[in-house]
């Protein structure tokens, strides 16, 4: 095998891990969702996706549904950690910290950038008001 091709399974391997990572999926999500994070310039095949999930499930890095799905398991995310985002660390006084220094940068930020993203962190302030009021 060709190192080009060797390095382009490499990198199926970790989409489709990152992508299992995110939630679980069906093989034509996978292909369908590589193809749109793409722009459309790569569009893995069937032949090159379907045979990669079985040999990924037999060595245990993600399992398939009963639905159809596939998930990643704990051993698949030690594959990838690397690729995943960091998860907070800090304590709640570092968080509420934080939350004190987006809230400024809100104050300071043009209204106009911040007005498409008004739904969204209206959503999120909900959240974090059920979190607080469930505490």
């Amino acid at each position: 095998m060709s190192e080009l091709i060797a390095k382009q399974k490499g990198r199926l391997r970790n989409l489709i891990l990152w992508l299992l990572w995110q939630s679980p999926r069906r093989g034509i999500d996978i292909i369908d969702d590589i193809y749109k994070m793409t722009w459309g310039w790569w569009k893995p095949s069937p032949g090159s996706v379907y045979p990669l999930l079985a040999k990924m499930e037999e060595e245990g890095v993600i399992e398939k549904l009963d639905d159809g799905r596939y998930s990643i398991t704990q051993k698949g995310i030690e594959e990838i950690k690397y690729l995943l985002p960091s998860r907070y660390s800090g304590s709640v006084e570092d968080a509420v910290e934080e939350l004190k220094g987006i809230l400024m940068f809100f104050k300071e930020v043009d209204r106009n950038k911040l007005h498409p993203h008004k739904e969204k962190i209206l959503e999120l302030l909900k959240q974090i008001q059920g979190v607080i009021e469930n505490a």
